[in-house]
């Protein structure tokens, strides 16, 4: 049997936790697909998936851009993690499955103005994490001027010399996935 103490203690911290999840639920309820849809055009969207065919031409890498406007309640009641959306998405969309595990994914979860970076083994052995978080904050600094598809862009560019340094394209390949910009 609990103590009264420890009940407190529970609720208190129940109720702090559910203080600092309202918030986050706010934001993720007033930035809907719609919304975000206008800082991400369906223009814009597909010329950067076209940069990112351009981009597969001179390094046998795989790129996905994934922009997620928001969480559904669920997720966000689970304390469901930028990162750990992020590592869904690598997942559900096989990146971690190329030929030579050069995957590379670009999430962002925009209420949460959160950039995460998941990359497959093979180019994760050449690239430190450090690098990753860099190009994730200058994204981040592209967005908190407004300047999202210069941030997404600048960030493609990044990865591209990466690829290109690392896994170079030395004969014809296969695009082993859609290059499509997925928002949702």
């Amino acid at each position: 049997m609990k103590s009264d103490i420890q009940e407190k203690a529970e609720c208190t911290s129940l109720n702090k936790l559910n203080m600092q999840l309202l918030p986050r639920i706010w934001r993720h309820w007033v930035n809907p697909r719609q919304r975000v849809s206008k800082y991400f055009p369906a223009l814009a969207l597909q010329q950067l998936t076209e940069q990112i065919t351009l981009s597969e031409q001179r390094h046998t890498g795989q790129l996905r851009f994934v922009i997620e406007s928001s969480l559904d309640t669920a997720n966000l009641c689970h304390h469901t993690t930028a990162r750990q959306r992020a590592q869904y998405w690598f997942g559900n969309l096989g990146i971690w499955d190329t030929a030579e595990k050069s995957g590379i994914l670009v999430y962002v979860l925009f209420a949460d103005r959160a950039v995460e970076i998941i990359a497959d083994r093979g180019i994760n052995t050449c690239v430190s994490m450090v690098h990753w978080q860099q190009i994730c904050n200058r994204i981040t600094q592209a967005f908190q001027h407004h300047r999202y598809m210069d941030g997404l862009t600048a960030g493609l560019d990044e990865l591209t010399e990466l690829l290109v340094q690392y896994f170079p394209r030395t004969h014809a390949g296969t695009n082993e996935l859609a290059d499509e910009v997925i928002l949702r």
